[in-house]
C-alpha cells in the first residue's frame, strides 16, 4: 500500500522541515515548498507520475511542463505557460491542498512574529519558481529528514531517489546552533557559502543555519581560481561524483573503484582500478587522490581531476575482481590500505602537489633586496629554508657534476653578497641533463620570460626580482 501524506502545514511541522527560524521569511517559504513537494510525491498523482525510483530529471519532467527551464532564474520568470506549476503562487497551493487559509494564517502569526505585509508577500510568491540547484537542494533536505531515500548501485551518474515506507513523525527538535544569535547564524552561513565549491554539502549545511545572509555587510571574502564553470553541467557532474565518493567513505566499507578517466597528458581515455583515499583542491581544480592502476599503466598513487572522470557512475569492484591490481589486493589483505594521513605526510615531504613523484633538491636564488621585501618571514613549505652562499656552492657541486653546467648557473662563479640568499626545497619540473626537478614560476604573478630567466643547459629557473610580483 502506498504511503499518503496529507498533513497540513502547521507551524511545528514547518519548523521541523525548515530546521531554522521561521521568522526568516526565506526559511518559511522553503518549508512550505518542502511540504507541498511532500504532498505531491506522496499523493496518488505523484505515484502515477513517478515510479518507485526516480531522478531529479524524472521528477522535473513529471512536475513541470515540457517548456519549463530551470537553469536561470530569468528564464523561469519569463515562462508563461499557464499549465506549468512554476506560475502557481503559494496561496493557490494552500487552497488546492485544502488548507483553511484564514485559520492557518492566524495560527502562524500566533507562533511566529510575522507582519501582514510579509505574509501577503509570501502568499503571492511563485512557490516553485526556483532554479535547478535550489530544487535539487530541496531533495537533499528531504533525504536528510528521512522523507526520501537515495538509491545506490544503479547505472548512470544521476542520483536516484525513492519514497520511504514510513514517513517520520515531525517533532520539535533541538539544534546544535540554538545558542547562536540570528546574526551569528547568518555569519556562519555566509562563511560556509564561500567554500561551497569545495563540497556540495556546504550550501545545504549553510541553509540549516540561516538563509538570511547579509551580503552587503559581509567584509571577508575568498576568491579562488576554479576551472569548473559555476552552475554548469560540468559542475553538476563533479558534485555528483564527489557526493558518491563521500557516501562510499561514510559507509565504512571502502571498495576499489573502476574509473573511466580522460588523461590530458596522454590525451587518451583510460580505465583505472583504484582505491579512493581523499579529495584535494589544488591547482585550480578538485582531485581524487587514489592508489592503484594509473593512466600510464603503473601501480602507484595518482591524482584524478574530478571533471575529467568520464564514468557515467562510479563503479565499485569486489576485491576478487581480476581488474584490481595484485599489489593493491595485497595491501587490503595485510590491512595496509592508505589513508588521508598517508597523503598529508607525503605532501609535507616535498613542495608540490604531485606527492607520488620522487622528491629532489631545488635551489632558488633571490637578490638581497628582493629577499628582504618579499621572502623573509613568509611560510612556503616545511622544507623551505635559508642557506648561505658556501652551502649553496657545495650543493650545486654535489648535484651538478658537469663543470660546464655549473658555470652556466648565474652567480655560481662569484658568490657575491647580492646573491647570498638561497632557499632549499623540492621540485616539480624535470631537467633532463641533471636529473633534478625544479619548481618553476614560483612567487611569480602572470609569469613571462621577463620575470624568470631560464638556463637551457641546466634546466634551472631563477626567480624574478621584479617588485611588481
Amino acid at each position: 500500500m502506498n504511503v499518503i501524506f496529507r498533513n497540513l502545514p502547521h507551524p511545528k511541522l514547518l519548523q521541523q522541515l525548515a530546521k531554522g527560524s521561521l521568522e526568516q521569511i526565506h526559511n518559511l517559504s522553503r518549508a512550505i515548498r518542502l511540504w507541498a513537494l511532500l504532498r505531491w510525491l506522496y499523493s496518488d498523482k505523484g505515484y502515477a507520475a513517478l515510479g518507485d525510483r526516480f531522478t531529479y530529471t524524472d521528477w522535473r519532467k513529471a512536475f513541470f511542463t515540457e517548456t519549463h527551464q530551470d537553469e536561470k532564474q530569468e528564464d523561469i520568470f519569463k515562462h508563461q505557460d499557464p499549465n506549468c506549476v512554476c506560475l502557481k503562487i503559494t496561496r493557490q497551493w494552500l487552497l488546492e491542498l485544502e488548507v483553511p487559509l484564514d485559520e492557518w494564517l492566524d495560527s502562524l502569526q500566533k507562533q511566529i512574529p510575522l507582519s501582514n505585509s510579509d505574509l501577503e508577500k509570501l502568499l503571492e510568491e511563485r512557490l516553485f519558481a526556483q532554479v535547478r540547484k535550489s530544487l535539487q537542494s530541496d531533495f537533499a533536505l528531504l533525504v536528510s529528514r528521512n522523507c526520501l531515500q537515495t538509491v545506490n548501485n544503479l547505472t548512470g551518474r544521476s542520483k536516484y531517489y525513492c519514497r520511504v515506507e514510513e514517513l517520520p513523525i515531525f517533532r520539535n527538535a533541538e539544534y546544535s546552533h540554538k545558542n547562536l544569535t540570528p546574526e551569528k547564524q547568518a555569519y556562519v552561513a555566509g562563511a560556509l557559502g564561500m567554500f561551497s565549491f569545495l563540497d556540495p554539502a556546504y550550501p545545504l549545511l549553510a541553509e540549516e543555519f540561516s538563509e538570511d545572509v547579509d551580503e552587503d555587510n559581509h567584509r571577508v571574502f575568498l576568491y579562488v581560481d576554479y576551472v569548473v564553470p559555476e552552475s554548469s553541467p560540468t559542475q553538476d557532474a563533479v558534485d555528483d561524483i564527489q557526493s558518491e565518493l563521500q557516501e562510499i567513505w561514510e559507509s565504512g566499507e571502502i571498495p576499489p573503484l573502476l574509473l573511466t578517466y580522460h588523461s590530458a597528458h596522454l590525451n587518451q581515455i583510460k580505465e583505472c582500478a583504484v582505491y579512493p583515499v581523499c579529495i584535494y583542491f589544488m591547482e585550480r581544480a578538485k582531485y581524487l587522490c587514489a592508489y592503484g592502476s594509473t593512466p600510464e599503466g603503473e601501480i602507484n598513487w595518482h591524482k584524478y581531476r574530478l571533471d575529467r572522470i568520464r564514468s557515467k557512475r562510479i563503479e565499485t569492484l569486489s576485491w576478487n575482481d581480476p581488474r584490481v591490481p595484485q599489489l593493491l589486493r595485497e595491501k587490503s589483505e595485510d590491512d595496509q590500505l592508505p589513508t588521508p594521513n598517508t597523503v598529508n605526510a607525503k605532501l609535507k615531504e616535498a613542495w608540490g602537489c604531485d606527492f607520488y613523484k620522487e622528491p629532489a633538491l631545488m635551489i632558488l636564488r633571490f637578490e638581497q633586496d628582493f629577499h628582504q621585501r618579499y621572502i623573509e618571514g613568509i611560510s612556503i613549505h616545511d622544507t623551505f629554508c635559508a642557506i648561505d652562499c658556501e652551502a649553496a656552492t657545495k650543493l650545486i657541486k654535489q648535484y651538478t657534476s658537469n663543470p660546464e653546467h655549473r658555470q652556466a648557473i648565474p652567480g655560481f662563479a662569484s658568490c657575491q653578497p647580492l646573491f647570498s640568499k638561497y632557499s632549499r626545497s623540492n621540485k616539480s619540473c624535470f631537467s633532463p641533463v641533471t636529473g633534478i626537478r625544479f619548481m618553476s614560476t614560483i612567487m611569480v604573478k602572470n609569469p613571462s620570460p621577463r620575470f624568470a630567466c631560464f638556463s637551457p643547459v641546466t634546466g634551472i629557473r631563477f626567480m624574478s626580482t621584479s617588485p611588481s610580483i
